[in-house]
């Protein structure tokens, strides 16, 4: 039963009746050269025909030269001579004609329709009993044309398409650039290769390597790989504009470079140990501070041009170098009381220093310690020890800290 009256909603068994069946696939869109086609057999319209399992599709050509109407020769140039008798029936699909024909196999069931008043041109409809299930790979397309000519063949690179192929494995997504558009783009999910992308087809592409652990970027000029616990990036130029704040926590920072420049209203640098190797240096700073337990200084030639202003107006410290004397610290008071911290002087040995005779204030500060030295029980062996010190023939070197 139909509904053959939709305005009055009247039900009965209508016309297209006849014009409906089931037909079965004998003959594969594979083997008809992978043309929209299908070779069926349909027992409605095959009556005269027996099918019987493990039938074959075949094509005989049938010699009808011996009739007197094909010999006629008023009738040579209307008939062959022979015709081809087939056991199944070509039939188009009723497909959208942006859509490719789905695989079916041998004995595949498929809907069959008459597209014409006069029940003669056949169509399966693109849906057949289910069996996909039963089915091993297959694939589907959509299409539409992108190019500005009627009547042009079309192909993947004249359409947007979709497509869905699990007999190669892949998941498409494209445009076309066939009709003024600037770019194509293709998205592609390739499983076998456990690989999805993103191009332009031109410069730009971003691609997933599930099978390598990767994910790579690329422009026409720069390149960022991420692989597993690696990042690499390769360009020209890197700009960064952070509003706030950068944090970094590494093992190691290494920097390989030719020219470093760097500008901060305030620069911290904290450093449990520091080492800083140059072939030439240059500090210029208006006000500076050292603070430690202790600082060495080892130059092969050192020059220092900071002047220090003492009571008397400008004061030079040079280094003294004493030969063959104990270390000796020795508290020095601030000068008026306001000079500074208290400080430390200390006397060493140095064979190869300065005679502490070309510093007379020296030699007399020596001699009148070791008085007071032998005045406290020294019994003059004070003085004894510092006379072959102010003779001039020894030296000595003084550091203050």
């Amino acid at each position: 039963m139909r509904i053959i009256d939709a305005r009055r909603n009247k039900v009965g068994l209508g016309s297209d009746g006849v014009k409906e069946t089931i037909g079965i696939v004998f003959k594969t869109s594979k083997e008809l050269d992978d043309r929209p086609l299908l070779g069926l057999i349909v027992p409605k319209f095959m009556l005269g025909y027996q099918f019987k399992d493990g039938d074959k599709a075949e094509d005989k050509s049938v010699s009808i030269g011996s009739k007197k109407c094909i010999n006629a020769s008023k009738c040579s140039d209307f008939w062959d001579t022979s015709i081809t008798v087939k056991n199944y029936i070509l039939v188009r699909p009723l497909l959208n004609q942006n859509q490719s024909m789905p695989t079916y196999e041998v004995g595949d069931k498929v809907f069959v329709t008459m597209i014409d008043n006069d029940i003669k041109t056949l169509a399966f409809l693109p849906y057949g009993i289910n069996r996909l299930g039963q089915r091993a790979t297959d694939k589907l397309l959509y299409s539409v044309p992108a190019n500005p000519n009627q009547n042009t063949k079309l192909d993947e690179d004249n359409t947007y398409f979709f497509k869905l192929d699990s007999k190669e494995k892949v998941v498409i997504i494209r445009t076309s650039k066939e009709n003024g558009e600037s770019f194509d783009y293709t998205i592609g999910i390739d499983t076998d290769n456990a690989q999805v992308t993103i191009t332009d087809n031109d410069k730009l592409s971003w691609t997933l390597d599930s099978k390598n652990d990767k994910i790579t970027t690329e422009t026409s000029g720069s390149t960022i790989e991420q692989s597993a616990d690696k990042i690499t990036m390769t360009a020209d130029t890197l700009d960064m504009n952070i509003d706030s704040k950068i944090t970094m926590k590494t093992d190691t920072l290494q920097v390989d470079t030719t020219t470093i420049k760097e500008k901060s209203s305030e620069t911290t640098y904290e450093f449990d140990s520091f080492k800083q190797t140059s072939d030439k240096g240059e500090y210029k700073i208006e006000d500076e501070q050292h603070k430690g337990s202790k600082m060495k200084i080892k130059e092969s030639t050192y020059h220092n041009d900071t002047r220090k202003i003492g009571l008397n107006g400008e004061v030079i410290m040079p280094c003294f170098v004493i030969n063959m004397c104990p270390n000796i610290n020795i508290p020095i008071p601030p000068l008026n009381g306001k000079s500074g911290p208290q400080g430390v002087m200390m006397f060493e040995t140095d064979v190869a220093g300065t005679p502490v005779a070309k510093f007379p204030p020296l030699s007399a500060s020596l001699t009148a310690l070791a008085s007071i030295v032998d005045g406290l029980g020294a019994s003059g062996s004070a003085s004894k020890a510092v006379e072959p010190f102010t003779s001039g023939g020894s030296t000595m070197k003084l550091r203050a800290s």
